[in-house]
């Protein structure tokens, strides 16, 4: 008889470490599910991000290329009622110096789009690296 309630204390010490270790293996794969649905969220928000910037930018290439094409066929208007060289040279370097300040603007434009798109896009992915830095601080990442 005392071998049979051995044995029972057993069964049952079992049958409780089997309990609490569920429990926690459960609560453990929980917060390893949420913790990677935040990842995919963030990696879903920053290619949001670059779609939305690449159609910005392209956008805004667009209209340059656009208006540019206008400018070039004013300017050959203009080089063509040209009524001397000297004239014509005035004017060329008009237009070539009007060109140049155009093309050095729209740089500026896209690479202050490009920066900020950037910065946009790594948002949620280096929101993502803080949250595992604080993880590994306070002890919650077990590994």
């Amino acid at each position: 008889m005392a071998k049979e309630n051995n044995f029972e204390g057993y069964a049952a010490d079992a049958q409780k470490a089997f309990t609490e270790q569920s429990a926690q293996m459960a609560a453990r794969f929980e917060e390893v599910a949420d913790f990677t649905k935040g990842n995919v969220d963030a990696m879903f928000a920053s290619a949001t991000k670059a779609t939305e910037s690449m159609k910005e930018i392209a956008t805004q290439m667009l209209g340059f290329a656009r208006a540019s094409m206008e400018a070039n066929m004013a300017a050959l208007k203009d080089l063509s009622q040209s009524k001397d060289p000297s004239e014509f040279m005035e004017r060329q370097s008009s237009i070539a110096k009007a060109t140049m300040e155009s093309f050095a603007d729209q740089a500026r434009k896209l690479n202050e789009m490009t920066m900020a798109a950037a910065k946009e896009c790594s948002e949620p992915v280096n929101a993502r690296m803080a949250a595992v830095s604080e993880m590994v601080k306070s002890g919650a990442y077990k590994g």
